[in-house]
């Protein structure tokens, strides 16, 4: 079992804020000025928070208790509560996944306590909510529209790189979106398979959670990683979540605390092996480890051991590709899984294989 996750050392970020205020622009206005940069950070540089994660803890020996820092990273402000007395900010799941306790920090100074409303650990997104009114000059971002993005138009990201006491509070960088539907750009941090805008507009430690914007100030990616190796000198190489990826669970996020997806009731494990299968040799696939007693596999007649190599006519080579597939269905979808069999019922190695087909219907399960 291999798993093919690039192990490029890629790296997080985070934000922050100081007071800077200027008079506001509204988001219906299509900037058509040669730099529309000052007029997005002037708008959104009071919308993107820093977002502070910590835990409490006790010392056995001095008997006392403090509260130790986890995890610093950005936020975006992206909607406010009916009444106007609080709003919600968007960040990364890893800023916060170690933390107990949350703040957030405007660019204005002012800081409030937050509440973790959920996460999706497949996307590395989370939303806090908080219960004050938002300060003046901080407007909720709109969300832009990623799939419209072209290679070569400008990228504006807004984030708080730095960490401890020595944070940047409202940086802009810009530059271009220098790739689309970037795939296996991973740094352990998403569970499901995500194709991420690349950027050259330079993030840091910091920025992640933060703002990649388009030229009209939309909201339209997540900075969340950036090739690290000092050897290789790489420059110029982030990456963000797209917004549209992200869209979908919000809603979902704020009314349920979490994201569900509908399932085949499998586990799963990547195999390595030829590209076509041999009678010794399973091909390279995706292997079925568990089969859930009464779900939408086993009644379909899936098995331990089965390796899965198609879902819907496309060629899959692990676990991650499954996903991937599976993610662009719905519950009540039907999928056609490609499976090669060399298992029988008891687990034993047969000596030959069947090539099988099976029609799984997507269900949502506990």
């Amino acid at each position: 079992m291999f798993k093919r996750i690039l192990a490029l050392m890629l790296c997080a970020c985070l934000l922050c804020g100081c007071a800077l205020a200027t008079e506001a622009v509204p988001y219906d206005v299509i900037y058509t000025s040669a730099n529309p940069i000052p007029d997005v950070a002037d708008r959104v540089r009071p919308s993107v928070v820093q977002v502070i994660g910590s835990c409490e803890t006790w010392d056995a020996v001095t008997r006392v208790s403090s509260t130790v820092e986890m995890g610093a990273g950005s936020g975006c402000y992206f909607q406010a509560d009916s009444d106007g007395s609080g709003g919600y900010i968007l960040t990364n799941y890893h800023v916060v996944a170690d933390s107990e306790l949350y703040t957030i920090e405007w660019l204005s100074g002012e800081v409030m306590d937050a509440t973790l409303v959920g996460h999706d650990d497949g996307t590395d997104i989370a939303v806090l909510h908080f219960s004050k009114p938002a300060p003046e000059g901080a407007e909720p971002i709109p969300l832009g529209d990623s799939d419209a993005l072209r290679i070569g138009e400008l990228a504006i990201c807004i984030g708080n790189p730095g960490s401890a006491d020595e944070v940047l509070f409202g940086t802009v960088t810009a530059g271009i979106i220098s790739g689309l539907e970037r795939e296996d750009i991973n740094a352990n941090n998403f569970a499901r398979s995500i194709s991420v805008i690349q950027i050259d507009a330079a993030i840091n430690s910091g920025n992640s959670g933060g703002a990649l914007l388009n030229a009209k100030g939309e909201l339209v990616g997540i900075p969340t990683l950036k090739f690290r190796n000092a050897a290789m000198g790489f420059e110029g190489l982030g990456f963000c979540i797209p917004i549209n990826t992200v869209k979908a669970f919000l809603s979902q996020i704020i009314e349920t605390g979490s994201v569900v997806r509908p399932r085949l009731g499998i586990t799963v494990a990547d195999i390595d092996g030829p590209d076509e299968p041999m009678r010794k040799y399973p091909p390279i696939g995706a292997q079925v480890f568990t089969v859930e007693p009464g779900g939408p596999s086993a009644r379909a007649g899936l098995q331990q051991g089965d390796v899965i190599t198609e879902v819907n006519g496309v060629r899959i080579k692990g676990y991650m590709a499954l996903l991937k597939e599976l993610d662009k269905c719905k519950a009540g979808d039907s999928v056609e899984l490609k499976v090669y069999r060399y298992y029988d019922a008891e687990g034993n190695l047969t000596g030959s294989y069947e090539e099988l087909s099976f029609k799984v219907r997507l269900e949502m399960l506990d």
